[in-house]
């Protein structure tokens, strides 16, 4: 428990941090690690569609780049959609959207497909 505390207030920081860089450098639109295409690819493999498609369960990913926040409650950058990925469920416990398993690297690239939906 004290880790997983731990894990969230480092990935915090990180994310304040990467925050404060972006916008020093006036750069609105962060660089997306991973591979996007593959990304896209895997998006449409797990089915997310079926559920974020017109925002049927959760919010469509036609625009999700633009959104302030993932759950309403953590910065859309980068770092914290692959975290949300992976384990919504660790995040916001009861969320609609499950655990599926995903890897860091699928995450990553899922992510970084993400990043370009505006």
């Amino acid at each position: 428990m004290i880790r997983a505390a731990l894990i969230v207030t480092a990935l915090c920081c990180a994310a304040l941090i990467a925050a404060g860089i972006l916008t020093a450098m006036g750069n609105s639109r962060p660089v997306a690690y991973g591979d996007a295409a593959r990304g896209e690819a895997l998006i449409a493999s797990h089915g997310c569609l079926a559920c974020h498609d017109r925002g049927r369960v959760g919010p469509p990913l036609a625009h999700i780049a633009k959104r302030a926040y993932i759950a309403g409650r953590y910065p859309n950058i980068q770092i914290w959609m692959i975290e949300w990925i992976q384990h919504p469920q660790r995040l916001e416990p009861g969320t609609a959207m499950p655990d599926l398993n995903i890897g860091e690297r699928d995450a990553r690239d899922m992510a970084a497909y993400l990043v370009t939906c505006r």
